[in-house]
């Protein structure tokens, strides 16, 4: 018998913030987004539980930012509420 697990990567969730940011790579102003990565472990294909989470503050045009905490992050999504 054989048992086939492992981890991958879900697919971000893309939220667009309502903060305006001049991005100092492209040299745009425009609302800029948060993102959220996790990799889940998995067994036979099927995705289980999650393991990691990363969560980003990016530019939406170049996709230059900054990683952020968990807490940061969910202080951004409340306030667009």
């Amino acid at each position: 018998m054989f048992v086939i697990f492992g981890f991958d990567e879900a697919k971000p969730e893309i939220v667009v913030s309502n903060q305006k940011k001049f991005c100092e790579r492209c040299f745009n102003t425009n609302y800029w987004v948060l993102t959220k990565h996790q990799s889940r472990f998995s067994v036979f294909f099927i995705p289980l539980f999650p393991v990691k989470s990363k969560y980003y503050f990016l530019c939406p045009i170049c996709n230059n930012g900054e990683e952020i905490t968990a807490d940061t992050y969910n202080r951004m999504i409340n306030k667009q509420k």
